[in-house]
């Protein structure tokens, strides 16, 4: 197993990216796949010397605990608040435990507080993209840029370097 280095901010929590184009498909015959880095974004190709399957997702999930809040933004003049625990995160999404329900498709804000911050970390747009009996998945919309570094601090103390 070797791990693959991302070449725009050097960190080793890259992973393989799901094949978008006729390119990415081409490529990967000669077992040149694309990878995303966990922490920057930043999508590359590599030689990877071995056949591997197409993934799901572009970026890992990391388990967590954090008291949230949803809040729907349809309708600036309703106060709906949406209580819940943000049980899995990454850079673009999460999911939320809550009882309650909102719609697909439905945007909305997210407010959750860290264990590791004394401020919470607000997302100002995201888009529910799942829904379940147990709660929904946010894919982020729209994130601050000193947000989104504070998510990165989180992100890259708990994801793993990937053996790819």
């Amino acid at each position: 197993m070797r791990t693959c280095q991302c070449p725009r901010c050097g960190t080793l929590k890259t992973r393989l990216a799901p094949r978008r184009s006729v390119t990415d498909r081409l490529l990967s015959t000669f077992t040149i796949y694309p990878l995303r880095c966990q922490l920057c974004t930043h999508r590359f190709t590599t030689f990877l010397g071995k056949l591997k399957t197409n993934p799901r997702r572009n970026y890992d999930r990391i388990s967590v605990e954090y008291p949230a809040q949803v809040r729907p933004i349809h309708d600036p003049s309703t106060r709906i608040v949406v209580e819940g625990t943000v049980s899995n995160l990454s850079l673009r999404g999460c999911r939320v435990l809550t009882k309650q329900r909102v719609p697909m498709g439905c945007k909305v804000m997210l407010e959750f507080h860290p264990a590791e911050y004394d401020d919470p970390i607000m997302v100002d747009g995201a888009i529910v993209r799942s829904r379940s009996v147990e709660g929904i998945g946010l894919r982020f919309s729209s994130l601050l840029h000193s947000e989104e570094r504070r998510l990165r601090r989180i992100l890259d103390l708990r994801l793993p370097d990937h053996a790819i």
